[in-house]
């Protein structure tokens, strides 16, 4: 290669190097008398699919091959090749052992083959950012600069944006709806902030004719009987699946065994109690049952029913909250601390009683929604703390009939089957996986 370029351009090995490698790949018969002065080829031929790979060494190819067992089998990976060396990994690699081979400074082309591979990484975060896709102090200072012009967006307003749709995909094990919204140029943006950061680049960057006219936009929503602005994406376009999914390879499957809990794999515990709050009374239950954290639930809960009212909630939701383990020794610790936490009554009855929903709160700004719920089994005659279904079996259950949680008096139980009950089980078994239950018995 010309010593002016930076690095060599990708070639086909010809037709003359390939045949003269596999011949030279060949053994001879072993009726020929080995000839001492006969030079051995230095790489064999391989099995395996020659792709175009761009930044390798002139005289070099890439070999796709397939891992044939193990964990990886049926994923491809990529060898590099020439006359003298085989199987290298890396374009680098091929790199400086070309440089060696040509009598060249190995040092001078794996600095311009950095060069270049950075070049191609500042490139490709340019235009991330360039769309929004960025996070750190960059984002947040793009985020800034949008809300200060034009206020903070909300998803009614983008899927009105021109050019711009939106649409919600149903999740029922939270009972919650996961929105995106797609850009012109059909980029996916997940959060309304990453929309904020688009323009808000485009806005830092003095493009204020790629920013549409928000104002204008927001004067033609449509507002619902309560006065409640219409987010398409959250009414109107609920689909059970997104229009766009992503090619994504295949997860192996994990095998799990169906464990089918019965009443004796629930031990009693005093650590779980239901306690209805925001009322005059739930600083001294939450006192009297000696929760460490009483303090902080009683200043969270007021925050969370205001959030969730923010949020689209018409009603003020009535708030429980589920105790938990009190010491690092607790049995079940772990267990206990996953369905500790307050619980908002989502007013969707199910089974004809009230229903609530596991929910916390983070930074004092936002929520987040579990797939723990307090609901009532007309199957199992018995309020569970688990999946929202008859079909799964509960982690904690109270076998009292009454109108609704806060009235609950008996005590609660939990999943925890003895050795001997889960040594028949194959191994994976855990609770949450069952499929389906039999009279009498609830599928964990």
């Amino acid at each position: 290669p010309s010593p002016s370029l930076a690095l060599p351009s990708w070639t086909m090995p010809s037709k003359t190097d390939r045949a003269n490698t596999k011949a030279k790949a060949e053994p001879k018969a072993k009726s020929e008398p080995k000839d001492k002065g006969e030079a051995k080829p230095k790489v064999q031929a391989q099995a395996g699919t020659v792709v175009p790979v761009v930044g390798l060494p002139e005289g070099w190819w890439a070999v796709e091959k397939t891992y044939g067992t193990g964990g990886m089998a049926g994923s491809t990976y990529t060898r590099y090749y020439c006359k003298n060396h085989g199987s290298i990994c890396t374009i680098k690699k091929a790199v400086e052992l070309w440089a060696q081979d040509e009598g060249k400074d190995p040092a001078k082309y794996l600095a311009e083959y950095d060069a270049k591979k950075k070049a191609e990484k500042d490139k490709a975060q340019e235009d991330r950012q360039a769309k929004g896709f960025v996070e750190g102090k960059k984002k947040l200072e793009a985020i800034e600069a949008f809300q200060n012009t034009y206020g903070k967006l909300d998803g009614a307003t983008i899927c009105a944006l021109p050019g711009w749709k939106g649409e919600s995909k149903y999740l029922p094990n939270s009972g919650q709806r996961n929105a995106r919204y797609y850009a012109p140029d059909g980029s996916i943006y997940p959060l309304v902030n990453q929309v904020e950061a688009l323009f808000g680049f485009k806005l830092l960057a003095g493009k204020l004719d790629e920013i549409p006219d928000i104002e204008a936009v927001r004067s033609s929503l449509t507002y619902d009987a309560k006065g409640k602005v219409v987010n398409v994406a959250r009414r109107e376009r609920v689909l059970d699946e997104f229009t766009v999914v992503k090619d994504k390879p295949e997860p192996k499957k994990r095998k799990f065994s169906v464990m089918v809990a019965e009443e004796q794999h629930y031990r009693e515990t005093e650590y779980i109690s239901v306690v209805k709050l925001l009322t005059d009374d739930a600083e001294a239950r939450l006192q009297g049952l000696n929760v460490p954290e009483a303090e902080e639930v009683l200043e969270a809960a007021p925050k969370i029913q205001r959030l969730l009212v923010e949020r689209g909630l018409t009603w003020a939701p009535q708030l429980l909250y589920v105790t938990g383990s009190r010491s690092m020794r607790t049995a079940g610790k772990k267990l206990l601390e996953a369905m500790r936490g307050i619980y908002y009554d989502r007013a969707v009855p199910f089974n004809d009683r009230p229903c609530f929903q596991k929910v916390s709160l983070r930074d004092d700004k936002k929520l987040t929604c579990t797939g723990h719920h307090v609901s009532w089994s007309n199957q199992l005659a018995l309020w569970k703390i688990g999946q929202l279904s008859e079909a799964k079996a509960g982690f904690a259950v109270c076998r009292q009939d009454t109108p609704d949680p806060f009235q609950l008096d008996a005590v609660w139980q939990i999943f925890e089957p003895k050795v001997q009950d889960v040594e028949s089980l194959d191994k994976g078994a855990r609770p949450g996986q069952g499929e389906g239950i039999d009279e009498g018995k609830e599928s964990s």
